[in-house]
């Protein structure tokens, strides 16, 4: 019988909740939170999200002066990260489309060729 009372007065006290919380109704929130739907959240037809530019790196080997029959050419930006490794044409101008982020400014090369007693060469250029 004493069992059977305290799990009667168990149920009922897990039932009721705990009752006296101070915290707001939940239908105040959900009045105050605004939508996070796509469709109730519009932006402006003339709103941008860009995070980075299309911006293009030009090399004229001729201008170096490099007589080797290949040339081998690393464009990359100050944090290390290569944006071309390869050879290219010693006699026509080399043109490399690039995205990068918007705060890059400047772009690194390395050129050298295959001729023995050349020295490679290290540039910066404004992009």
């Amino acid at each position: 019988m004493k069992i059977t009372r305290l799990s009667l007065i168990g149920v009922l006290l897990v039932g009721c909740g705990g009752g006296g919380s101070t915290a707001p109704d939940s239908g105040d929130v959900a009045e105050s939170v605004s939508s996070s739907l796509l469709a109730d959240n519009t932006v402006p037809a003339d709103a941008r999200f860009q995070q980075y530019q299309l911006r293009t790196f030009k090399l004229d080997p001729r201008e170096y002066g490099l007589v080797g029959e290949h040339l081998y050419l690393k464009v990359y930006l100050s944090s290390g990260s290569v944006l071309y490794l390869g050879t290219i044409d010693p006699q026509s101008v080399f043109t490399l489309p690039l995205s990068l982020p918007n705060h890059v400014q400047t772009v690194r090369f390395d050129l050298f060729s295959d001729y023995e007693g050349e020295q490679g060469m290290t540039r910066e250029v404004a992009i």
